[in-house]
């Protein structure tokens, strides 16, 4: 049985390569990767998962453009969110993953963290209906095994130098063949972290959100800081908060 990798973003495999080259899971993206710039990545990820065969399931769930997240989180268009969840717990209950792996919410970009919302509640829903599953996430932003959280690893995959050389450089390519702010964000990790850290890959058990328990996070996520600041300066109408996050939470808790 394969495990699910449910993530926010074509690319966001790349943090994981070798455990998704080891696993081979079915594979879920929320969006299209279009961005601000609208020139969709998803073909990209197919292109490099597709030689070592791991399939994206859009077959599970189509993706849609990110605009579509952020004005479904909004309320300004309908919101997609609940059919998914309600999908993937219909494939789920048909035992097709024992396993969910999705992003960290790290309070970077919303859809990272409605992709964190949308596994757990994916994970609640099965094991209320007697299914025995694992869920688990990592970083996107952060150190990929922060030392400071190693005890909390639940499963790790070291990489061999010649398997850490193909990684960054099918990052590198990745980056430069699709967006500037994936270069610049490989660009600020590797600064930050160096490139030893993308040697190794680690999963932590996942942990329960602020929104899914109606709470204020302990600081103001980065998103809704460059959001106000967009905003203020006229590029945004509108700001994506916290508070559209703990409502969809709270309402994916109520109906599944």
């Amino acid at each position: 049985m394969k495990p699910l990798l449910l993530i926010a973003h074509p690319g966001h495999e790349l943090r994981i390569f070798q455990w998704v080259y080891q696993t081979r899971p079915h594979v879920v993206v929320l969006t299209n990767g279009d961005g601000s710039i609208g020139q969709p990545r998803l073909e990209h990820s197919r292109q490099l998962l597709d030689p070592i065969g791991v399939q994206i399931r859009e077959d599970w769930l189509a993706s849609v453009p990110d605009s579509g997240i952020y004005n479904a989180l909004l309320g300004t268009a309908p919101s997609p969110f609940q059919a998914w969840l309600r999908s993937l717990i219909d494939i789920g209950m048909q035992g097709h993953f024992d396993t969910v792996v999705a992003d960290q919410a790290e309070g970077y970009n919303p859809s990272h963290d409605l992709c964190r919302v949308m596994a757990n509640c994916l994970v609640r829903a099965l094991r209320q209906s007697g299914r025995s599953i694992r869920s688990l996430e990592f970083p996107l932003i952060g150190h990929s095994c922060d030392p400071a959280r190693q005890h909390e690893v639940e499963e790790e995959v070291t990489l061999t130098g010649a398997e850490l050389a193909h990684k960054l450089s099918i990052m590198h390519l990745y980056a430069s063949s699709t967006s500037k702010t994936l270069e610049r964000e490989l660009q600020t990790m590797l600064e930050t972290f160096g490139e030893a850290s993308f040697a190794r890959e680690c999963l932590y058990p996942a942990a329960r959100t602020p929104y899914e328990s109606n709470e204020l996070p302990p600081n103001m996520p980065e998103f809704e800081r460059i959001g106000e600041e967009r905003f203020k300066a006229g590029i945004y109408r509108n700001v994506i908060r916290t508070k559209h996050l703990r409502q969809l939470a709270q309402d994916m808790l109520n109906k599944n």
